[in-house]
């Protein structure tokens, strides 16, 4: 059985890192802007933070907004040197500040071994929380037409932190009887090939730019990918081709990566053994245990969006949506960071998601209360 996550920042975010698009919005507009621009190198800086705080809240809405931008780019002349003066010094600053705050996040990503055990434990084993007809249909597809690949568990993180390393710690490592593979960064690190950008060149909205082979290898995140000269882009394709089993968790389908959507759905056409579990994140998520029906329909919604999202077109949508599963706020990965201080560590204070923990914490709630 061939397992394929593919990982976004609702990971991070669930195990207790600030890397949500305003948190780092927030840390961006208060970075003053350096003294080594003139003027004009200033104005433009200043020129992006203004656009970049229009009604955005995730990353995927920063890179659309950041294509947008180039719109402006040219206003003080439109020679191909101005043209990529001026993209550079924005690129550059954008970037550099947004390495430096990931990597603050990615230093507080410890995890206790209760954590990193409870990973394990669970990452072989997605289908759990499903319900029971869909939990079934998995079985028996392990049993009668999985059965004969090698059980493997394979990462694509969109992520530039190394939170799933981490977590897995070594590779090779066997859980479970699966066999984990090292993660393969999309989008590069925070420290190394860091991809920012939209997914092809009409999301640039400048038609200079477009023009210009620097500014697309600089922009569009497939070539930004090639003008490195790694492979991982064609690594990631092959894993998708051969998954059967494909999970999403903590994306949220954005259109600067639709390659990567429409490469699943593509993959949910030609192959008839692909199953797909979305897990969704809803913020109000009510209570439908008397309400199946309202359920459902909130999983055809999900499930619309992402079909949509994969350029697959309403005549072929019904039957590939019945091969997609939907799991809402599932606790799969309920784990957190090791937020103990070295002195707290020595005192003896418990690890986060412990029974020992809980105690602690509810302690120490009641005597707040009570003084």
């Amino acid at each position: 059985m061939n397992i394929l996550y593919l990982i976004g920042n609702g990971f991070d975010l669930n195990v207790g890192l600030k890397t949500s698009y305003p948190d780092f919005l927030n840390y961006y507009l208060e970075q003053p802007v350096s003294d080594d621009l003139d003027e004009v190198g200033k104005r433009y800086i200043k020129r992006l933070k203004t656009d970049i705080q229009s009604d955005i809240s995730l990353w995927s809405d920063l890179e659309l907004q950041f294509g947008k931008h180039m719109a402006k780019l040219g206003s003080m002349g439109k020679s191909v040197h101005t043209l990529q003066e001026e993209l550079d010094i924005i690129n550059d600053d954008l970037r550099e500040k947004l390495s430096e705050y990931i990597a603050t996040e990615d230093k507080r990503c410890t995890f206790a071994e209760n954590a990193r055990k409870s990973f394990l434990d669970n990452v072989a084993k997605p289908y759990t929380h499903l319900r029971d007809y869909e939990r079934t249909d998995i079985q028996n597809r392990k049993t009668n037409n999985w059965h004969t690949t090698a059980n493997v568990v394979d990462f694509i993180t969109f992520n530039y932190t190394r939170t799933l390393e981490k977590l897995i710690a070594k590779t090779p490592i066997n859980t479970n009887g699966f066999e984990l593979h090292e993660p393969i960064h999309v989008h590069g690190y925070y420290d190394q090939r860091m991809i920012l950008g939209v997914n092809d060149a009409s999301q640039i909205e400048n038609e200079e730019l477009r023009k210009l082979t620097y500014a697309t290898d600089t922009l569009v995140k497939s070539a930004n990918n090639h003008s490195y000269g790694i492979t991982h882009t064609d690594a990631c394709n092959s894993l998708i081709s051969h998954a059967q089993l494909i999970c999403f968790y903590g994306l949220s389908f954005g259109e600067t990566d639709k390659m990567w959507w429409k490469k699943v759905c593509n993959e949910l056409k030609k192959r008839g053994d692909v199953i797909v579990i979305l897990f969704a994140y809803e913020e109000k998520m009510g209570n439908y245990a008397n309400s199946g029906h309202k359920l459902q329909y909130k999983m055809n919604v999900k499930k619309d969006e992402f079909l949509s999202r994969g350029g697959v077109p309403d005549s072929e949508k019904q039957n590939l949506a019945q091969r997609i599963y939907v799991s809402f706020n599932d606790p799969i990965f309920n784990i957190q960071i090791d937020d103990r201080s070295p002195m707290e560590q020595l005192m003896g204070k418990s690890a986060p998601g412990t029974v020992e923990r809980f105690a602690e914490d509810a302690e120490k709630l009641r005597k707040r209360l009570n003084n």
